[in-house]
């Protein structure tokens, strides 16, 4: 092979591993132009909706217990008043 088939073959070569990593770049990343989300977008709004999640289930959580010591106490004074 002669060295301008070689630079041509390397040259082609460069070009095949450029498209792919433009292609893995827009799938990490996305692309603004054509609106698409990349994955990295879409982890961090997924760790946001998980967090939210937690929270809620917190909430839930604390007005459940607080509910259940409330009626507790509302039961040892009917008790008492009826004893």
């Amino acid at each position: 092979m002669n060295t301008e088939k070689e630079i041509a073959l390397i040259h082609e070569e460069l070009q095949n591993m450029n498209k792919k990593i433009d292609r893995i770049y827009n799938v990490l990343i996305g692309d603004e132009e054509m609106k698409i989300e990349g994955l990295v977008d879409k982890v961090s709004q997924h760790d946001k909706y998980i967090q939210k999640q937690k929270l809620l289930i917190a909430k839930y959580s604390g007005i459940a217990t607080g509910m259940g010591i409330l009626g507790g106490i509302i039961v040892q004074l009917v008790m008492k008043l009826i004893l």
